[in-house]
């Protein structure tokens, strides 16, 4: 018996650890642990015209850089991350100082958010293969002229301009609902620490907010994070993307071409575009455990990692109750900030012992004011860690 309670320990320890050991810093030694794999064959890059010129699948196109050759995938308690490997260098792209066409590169990571194929687009409308659907959202980076340009959520949820214009509405308020959608129709932005956001569109300007990437030295491997708050929330004020959901992710590497060995062969000078993309077979049916309240860690002491918790009431009038956890002492701030990125009031800036703290906020200002209803944030910090939660004033 006491044999097999350490190798459930040992288990148990080792399923945490790959959880929460993805660093984002061009070291690629963290996604060995990470199994959730798909392979893809190599030389198999197509053109991306296919879909719209009415053909039944795509023409082959040569391009190593955007030759995906594999893709995990996995998460922790706050974000998700994905890992690419390609035959050429990810990232890579002509550069109008070098007197070329400035060329466009993208690291896609789309995702089916409700396991629903009714909502969402058929990946195949943005001339990917194999077509799966009913994707949803992105967590997406795009390089430009030769540098990392932004990297960005992307919402697919419209069927026509007059649908793209409410959600465009609904976004400003951190509303996403998903519904059946087309390629052409989509909203992207950019989404800072301090819980603001813009929204943006390819080829700049240049944004850099939560999402991060690295590419390794030697160009093949890339990693992305994503923060799961990002995606924001639902019309019922449920977040998007959070623990105990299934979903389902497509990997794509895609690029504008003007390097591409396509381009080469034709003649090209690094002026002309031949676009390429390479997509993996679906992740499906993938499920964002909570690993840190199952059964065996509800019984445990404490929590392990650093983490804030939704508050309680919420929506709240006039008060509410802010539950968090140090793993170890650490000064931390809990800030709130409205809708617009101000900040509103630092509800505790302090040195804190480690475990589970209770704080209140009241609803006011710095200076004492009572604040207006509304939708406010949450962002707790300390040392290199944050949380953030949404949560909703009533009066």
């Amino acid at each position: 018996m006491r044999l097999i309670l350490i190798l459930l320990f040992i288990g148990l320890f080792s399923l945490l650890y790959a959880q929460h050991t993805i660093v984002i810093d061009g070291q690629f030694d963290d996604w060995q642990q990470v199994t959730t794999i798909v392979t893809d064959p190599a030389n198999d890059e197509h053109d991306t015209d296919w879909y719209s010129d009415g053909k039944a699948q795509p023409e082959p196109r040569k391009y190593a850089d955007v030759d995906l050759l594999e893709a995990r995938f996995t998460h922790d308690r706050e974000n998700l991350y994905g890992y690419v490997k390609s035959r050429g260098i990810v990232g890579r792209t002509a550069r109008s100082a070098d007197g070329y066409k400035a060329g466009r590169y993208y690291f896609i990571i789309t995702i089916d958010m409700d396991n629903d194929d009714v909502t969402g687009y058929p990946i195949q409308e943005g001339s990917y293969w194999p077509n799966s659907i009913g994707y949803d959202m992105n967590m997406e980076v795009e390089f430009y002229d030769g540098a990392f340009n932004t990297g960005h959520y992307l919402h697919h949820g419209f069927l026509a301009e007059s649908e793209l214009e409410q959600g465009r509405i609904d976004l400003y308020n951190y509303i996403i609902r998903l519904a059946p959608a087309n390629y052409d129709d989509y909203l992207q932005w950019v989404v800072f620490e301090d819980s603001s956001f813009v929204e943006v569109s390819d080829k700049g300007p240049v944004y850099q907010g939560i999402l991060k990437v690295a590419v390794s030295e030697d160009g093949h491997q890339a990693e992305m994070q994503a923060p799961m708050w990002g995606f924001f929330w639902n019309e019922n004020s449920v977040p998007i993307c959070t623990l105990g959901n299934t979903i389902d992710i497509s990997f794509s590497l895609e690029g504008s071409g003007e390097l591409s060995e396509s381009a080469q062969e034709a003649g090209y000078d690094g002026t002309t575009s031949m676009w390429g993309s390479d997509t993996a077979e679906p992740i499906e049916d993938y499920v964002l455990h909570d690993f840190w309240t199952t059964a065996d860690l509800k019984h445990s002491a404490r929590p392990l990692l650093f983490h804030l918790k939704q508050n309680y009431p919420n929506p709240f009038n006039p008060s509410t109750n802010f539950e968090f956890y140090l793993p170890t002492a650490e000064t931390v701030n809990l800030t709130i900030y409205d809708a617009q990125g101000r900040q509103i009031q630092d509800v505790v800036t302090a040195t804190l012992p480690a475990g589970t703290h209770v704080v209140q906020w009241h609803a006011r200002d710095q200076a004492g004011r009572a604040v207006a209803a509304g939708l406010y944030f949450a962002r707790l910090t300390g040392g290199n860690q944050t949380a953030t939660i949404k949560i909703l004033l009533v009066r």
